[in-house]
């Protein structure tokens, strides 16, 4: 129980000084941050303490306006990588003169990495950082070893360096393995290190002796520590208590948890919080799935300024709730550096302060985008489409889920399959600006089927081109439970041929109730004036009451 008590004050110290650290670092960084490194998240923690000896002060070196622990991430798993996550060692960018590009560097201090099965499996890795990191980033895999030390070629992005080995707590031998990274590092990567990272290097080699600082002798020190974290057993028996379903349990333990996380320290008030958020106990267990680094971030400093920023854009508790449990990494976004520049380029969109906030609620995924990579080349596609500006604030405001659509895979083929079904460009640019949400209907499960519907109940393709093109709404409407029962309604009335023509002539039919339609159906019939149908659909009840009570 005191060793317990020394770990869980031990670490709560060291996330103080993270905080500090953090708060202090975040005020003079400028850099941008990659979308691959957004879609990472920090691990909070080395691998093992050898790591941390050796990586932390080299994180300080590469980043130093970076606190160290962002640079020890996870990142989602890429396709072909058997883990739940890819988790290199550590993780730089900027320091590249590819701005964008990664830089990771992995340590092969156990002795089973000298081996085939160990060679092997690096050499996977290896290739599963290159898929996920944008082109230009290069791998350095650090050892004991002197075989695997092979001369770095200009066209190959792995680098492999040799260092001599020391025991846990040495300084003098461990800073002469930094001294040794450095040396092979600048010897192979000069002509691919940023200028400013190239000349910070070089320095710190030529003084001889690499300066750690108390950060980073913390680092290792969390690392020593690691051993108190919770077992599998007693973080399933605590979410058990806490009145999480077994499948919740089963589905957090399988991810996230899988027994490295302290339930005093990150489980406890992460998870309370989140429920007295409003969020259900399915929400919470789906959120740390989806968004693991919740359990990493700070109540008091990224969790409860998020949540106030959101209610004072102007969402209320349930939307607040509903954005967390919708999109989760929503609370790691910095308020300065990513939700506040984006709103503000919400408004200057044309959004007013009420449609950014409904826009926010509805699709707070909005707010994980880069304005430059993601959201402003959207807007370049809707302009050059045929939209002009206020149309394109309308659609962004009505549909803001278009600003998340894969130009390629959904915005450029709907609007060219659009022009195959006979629509001029402009008919296609009206069509988006009225209904942008066809944006990111399937093609094949959702527009087709309709399509063939509506040739099936009698319009010529012509007919069907002049439908969508006059009201494109009635494609989001299911043919089973909205269009068939509609269409039988019209058939009941002036049989399957007027039926089709009727919906030629008039397709907003098809956007009112079934239940309002047979009404209106109902008393023109028993009056003899059902082709009066198309005149009276869009009537209040008291004005179409009015109009035939006589």
């Amino acid at each position: 129980d005191c060793y317990a008590t020394l770990v869980r004050s031990s670490a709560a110290a060291m996330r103080v000084a993270a905080r500090c650290l953090q708060q202090r670092f975040s005020s003079r960084s400028t850099t941008v941050c990659p979308i691959w490194w957004q879609q990472g998240w920090s691990r909070q923690r080395a691998g093992s303490v050898a790591e941390a000896e050796l990586l932390a002060p080299l994180g300080e070196l590469l980043m130093p306006n970076t606190p160290i622990l962002e640079l020890f991430r996870s990142f989602p798993s890429p396709p072909g990588w058997a883990g739940h996550y890819l988790e290199p060692d550590l993780t730089a960018h900027g320091v590249l003169k590819s701005q964008q590009a990664a830089l990771f560097i992995e340590y092969d201090g156990y002795w089973r990495h000298g081996e085939k099965a160990g060679i092997d499996m690096d050499q996977l890795k290896n290739a599963a950082l290159l898929d996920f990191a944008p082109t230009g980033s290069k791998v350095i895999r650090i050892s004991h070893t002197p075989y695997k030390s092979v001369k770095f070629q200009s066209d190959k992005a792995i680098l492999q360096i040799c260092v001599d080995v020391w025991r846990q707590g040495d300084s003098k031998r461990r800073s002469d393995a930094l001294h040794g990274v450095l040396e092979q590092m600048l010897d192979a990567f000069q002509e691919v290190l940023d200028p400013k990272t190239l000349r910070q290097l070089q320095m710190q080699r030529d003084t001889g002796t690499i300066h750690v600082s108390n950060f980073a002798r913390s680092v290792a020190e969390a690392a020593a520590m690691a051993r108190g974290r919770n077992s599998v057993k007693e973080i399933s028996a605590f979410l058990d208590g806490e009145g999480f379903s077994r499948k919740n349990v089963d589905l957090m333990l399988k991810g996230p948890l899988s027994g490295c996380r302290c339930i005093q320290t990150n489980l406890q008030p992460k998870l309370k919080w989140l429920r007295q958020l409003g969020l259900s106990h399915e929400q919470v267990a789906k959120a740390v799935t989806i968004c693991p680094a919740i359990l990493g971030y700070s109540v008091e400093q990224n969790l409860k300024p998020t949540v106030q920023w959101l209610l004072g854009l102007g969402l209320n508790k349930t939307q607040v709730a509903k954005a967390v449990a919708t999109f989760p990494a929503i609370l790691g976004c910095s308020i300065e550096q990513n939700l506040k520049p984006t709103i503000q380029w919400l408004l200057g969109l044309g959004l007013n302060k009420t449609q950014v906030a409904k826009a926010v609620a509805t699709f707070p995924a909005i707010l994980g985008y880069s304005i430059e990579q993601n959201l402003k080349p959207t807007i370049q596609w809707l302009l050059g489409l045929g939209l002009n500006k206020t149309q394109v604030a309308k659609a962004v405001a009505c549909k803001p889920q278009v600003l998340g659509y894969s130009i390629k895979q959904n915005l450029k083929p709907t609007a060219q399959w659009l022009l195959d079904l006979g629509l001029s460009k402009s008919q296609v640019a009206k069509v988006v600006a009225a209904f942008p949400a066809i944006l990111g209907y399937s093609i094949e499960q959702n527009l087709k089927p309709t399509i063939q519907w509506l040739l099936d109940v009698g319009l010529s393709k012509s007919g069907v081109a002049s439908a969508v093109a006059s009201f494109p709404n009635f494609l989001g409407l299911s043919i089973d439970k909205s269009l068939q029962p509609k269409y039988s309604l019209l058939v009941a009335a002036f049989g399957p041929t007027g039926a089709g023509q009727f919906i030629a002539r008039n397709p907003r039919i098809l956007s009112y109730s079934q239940r309002r339609l047979n009404e209106r159906l109902s008393v023109l019939a028993n009056r003899n004036e059902t082709e009066k149908l198309a005149s009276v659909m869009s009537l209040t009840m008291p004005a179409f009451e009015k109009r035939f009570s006589r």
